[in-house]
């Protein structure tokens, strides 16, 4: 049963309650709500943020001068008893501040609480879904999280057409809201640039192909200096760099708050992801790497809307060798990034918030018995569930009888290709780790 949002129909503003399990460093997620945030103020939205007190950094919340922050202390989501707490803290934060719609982005157990808030007190739920690792976690995520808590979702959200083309959702409004940026934050700088490029990426093991791969490629170029801005332990790294015995000198940053004002100061960008966009924004030649280590080469005209569609992480373009790159960096001019940054201006930049918000005012509330049936459960039994809850044998005979009482035949086949194939407590493997420790061809025989 539908039941009608109405949003802005007088000078009272429309509350919206963001969920995201800790706010304590800048990611993609955090630099996009910093744009969304401001333009929800200008449709007279009022913007609450939700998360757990235990991962909250009150430097990082300065940044968001568009909303107001509250606090849960969970000390972790899977214990039945603490996701409860969650669920019912949530619930109070809605009812206290009169909250008319839930935004979540990360299909994680901390969301799911809110989503079962939100069908205790009727409001609708937009979900924003940002990476592939978020859809592949585990079947319990696919089960519980995406299918059973998913028919709760009015708006369903990609930040890419791949991640739409591998999510499936049941929402009755689908959409791609791509990555946005502010351009009047960056700027285009021809002097006082210094001799070399600037690879940004998190130093952490899984980063170690792609940054090598660049390097290498570097060194190809009589590329003679790189910088790598990104947090993490570089040690391991420097030893795998050395290796390579290469003429390329490297220098690490460290972790750099203000990109923006780094970025012009290069003669070029590598990287994938939000770095791609904000080189482009700089007027700089923008090399991608893919997340497995695959050399891409330049942005250009040609291949920008693909890149686009895959949020410039370089899937579904063919990778090119050294000499290629080498070929692409003689032709690249200063037109190539004035055509390129009118084509992020375009199609890219925070001025599309305009006709993406439209879409909030469309929402409704969608009715989800079965959820709310199996809160009440674990609410009841969440005392004898064993930590995690999620493997617990009585957690899911609990959801397994809820699947038979609401006839949620899809999700009970679900269920029962997952029980016989890769087994419900599975992980999914990572592609990006090179230590895959399961061989999981061997699960399906």
């Amino acid at each position: 049963m539908l039941s009608e949002l109405s949003i802005n129909d007088s000078n009272k503003p429309t509350n919206i309650l963001f969920i995201y399990h800790r706010i304590d460093g800048i990611g993609g997620i955090e630099t996009r709500w910093i744009d969304e945030f401001q333009y929800l103020n200008k449709y007279n939205y009022q913007v609450y943020l939700l998360t757990n007190k235990r991962a909250f950094d009150p430097n990082i919340a300065k940044l968001f001068n568009t909303c107001h922050f509250t606090t849960v202390d969970i000390e972790s989501v899977s214990l039945a008893t603490d996701f409860i707490k969650l669920v019912d803290h949530v619930v109070d934060t809605i009812e206290s501040h009169d909250i008319e719609l839930l935004s979540i982005h990360m299909l994680d157990l901390f969301a799911c609480a809110a989503v079962m808030a939100a069908q205790l007190c009727r409001i609708p739920v937009i979900s924003t879904v940002h990476g592939t690792p978020d859809i592949y976690r585990a079947p319990f995520n696919r089960l519980f999280i995406q299918s059973l808590t998913g028919n709760s979702f009015s708006l369903s959200v990609s930040v890419s057409k791949h991640l739409e083309g591998i999510y499936f959702s049941q929402a009755p409004l689908i959409k791609v809201i791509p990555n946005l940026i502010n351009l009047n934050e960056y700027r285009h700088q021809t002097s006082e640039i210094t001799p070399a490029w600037l690879l940004i990426s998190r130093i952490s093991a899984e980063k170690y192909e792609s940054i090598l791969r660049f390097l290498q490629a570097a060194n190809s170029c009589n590329i003679a200096n790189i910088d790598i801005a990104g947090g993490g332990d570089p040690l391991e790294l420097r030893k795998r760099i050395n290796a390579l015995d290469i003429k390329t000198q490297v220098r690490f940053l460290g972790e750099v708050r203000d990109i923006a004002e780094l970025i012009p100061g290069y003669l070029g960008v590598a990287g994938m992801g939000r770095v791609a966009i904000e080189g482009l924004a700089c007027q700089k030649p923008v090399c991608i790497i893919s997340p497995e280590g695959s050399l891409i080469g330049l942005v250009t005209t040609y291949n920008f809307t693909r890149l686009k569609n895959y949020n410039f992480t370089g899937k579904g373009l063919v990778a090119i060798d050294n000499q290629e790159l080498s070929k692409q960096l003689e032709r690249h001019t200063p037109e190539n990034s004035q055509h390129l940054y009118q084509k992020l201006k375009h199609e890219l930049s925070i001025d599309n918030w305009d006709k993406y918000i439209e879409l909030y005012k469309k929402i409704t509330f969608i009715d989800n018995q079965a959820l709310e049936s199996l809160y009440h459960k674990l609410a009841y039994f969440a005392v004898t569930l064993s930590r995690p809850f999620e493997k617990d044998e009585f957690f899911w005979h609990l959801f397994y009888e809820t699947l038979i009482e609401y006839k949620l035949d899809n999700i009970k086949e679900m269920y029962h290709y997952y029980e016989n194939s890769i087994g419900l407590n599975s992980d999914y493997p990572n592609p990006y780790k090179t230590n895959k420790k399961i061989k999981w061809r061997e699960k399906f025989k």
